[in-house]
């Protein structure tokens, strides 16, 4: 069996290193602590990724599974089926979605809602970032601009917060076939600058969040 999306990790209370594997095709999840040289089985996950999706226009280069306060986090859809190709992506609900929280000290899962005001099944694939060590959410609006939600308190849902709402209108630098593939990559440490990307192109975007200017800049190493 052909174990894909690997992900090493460092568990900080015990400085033990752990590689995690989920397999595409039939949602299991496998760890491996550096040592034991034996992979444990999580229990498969009871939600389909969204990235298995052909309904959805990926992001290239994004992480399957983001990293943040010792958890490993997928966004996903709840769906009976394990194969894409039985979905009927016509009655996708926004009440399916949610993300899957996978506990790296307990090796155990937990299931978490996407923010309420999340709303409207979006035509770009929505995805999951990290920024500031807070677990981050975003999606399309509408085809005019993306949202990014802040979870100011991990694992509490009601902590969703609005944290930034940026209209395409202001990404005039950006080509239009690429606005829909931005991603969020990394903020200043005083919150001041939000560094954008998209595919696998080698130009970040340098967002000043408080005098809302954008500059284009070259970044060979994406």
């Amino acid at each position: 069996m052909t174990l894909s999306n690997k992900i090493e990790f460092r568990h900080s209370s015990t400085d033990t290193y752990k590689i995690v594997a989920f397999h595409l095709m039939t949602n299991e999840v496998k760890v491996l602590s550096f040592g034991d040289n034996v992979w444990r089985n999580f229990q498969c996950l009871p939600v389909v990724p969204t990235y298995r999706s052909p309904r959805f226009y990926k992001h290239v280069g994004i992480k399957h599974g983001v990293y943040v306060c010792g958890t490993l986090n997928w966004l996903a859809i709840q769906n009976k089926f394990q194969n894409d190709y039985q979905i009927d992506w016509k009655l996708i609900t926004i009440g399916q979605f949610m993300i899957i929280s996978l506990d790296l000290s307990t090796e155990t899962y937990r299931q978490l809602m996407a923010p309420q005001g999340f709303d409207i099944v979006p035509c770009v694939q929505p995805s999951l970032a990290v920024l500031m060590d807070s677990l981050c959410f975003y999606h399309d609006l509408h085809g005019t601009g993306f949202i990014i939600w802040q979870m100011k308190k991990f694992g509490v849902e009601e902590s969703w917060t609005p944290f930034l709402r940026i209209s395409f209108h202001s990404l005039s630098l950006v080509p239009n076939h690429c606005r829909l593939r931005l991603f969020p990559v990394c903020l200043s440490e005083n919150g001041d600058t939000l560094i954008l990307a998209w595919g696998k192109s080698k130009q970040t975007i340098l967002y000043n969040l408080r005098d809302n200017i954008i500059r284009l800049k070259c970044s060979f190493g994406l």
